[in-house]
């Protein structure tokens, strides 16, 4: 599953894509940021560290996907 795919099961009306900040753009809020880290967990069987439940881990596409690299989850265009 891609990092969008799990983006839009939150809010599919949302152009992740395209948003360079998401908490700037109103896309994710702190709910939602649970909501996300369970899901991207479930998604790539890993368990994120408190430590790593940052803002600029979770601003766009890239922030996340560097985020996941550290557990060894790689994204493919």
């Amino acid at each position: 599953m891609k990092i969008i795919e799990v983006l839009q099961e939150l809010h599919p009306q949302f152009d992740y894509a395209h948003s360079e900040d998401f908490i700037a753009d109103g896309f994710i809020d702190s709910f939602d940021l649970v909501r996300l880290i369970a899901a991207l967990e479930a998604a790539y069987g890993i368990h994120i560290a408190g430590t790593d439940v940052l803002a600029e881990n979770f601003r766009n596409i890239g922030s996340i996907s560097q985020m996941l690299s550290h557990y060894g989850v790689e994204q493919s265009e």
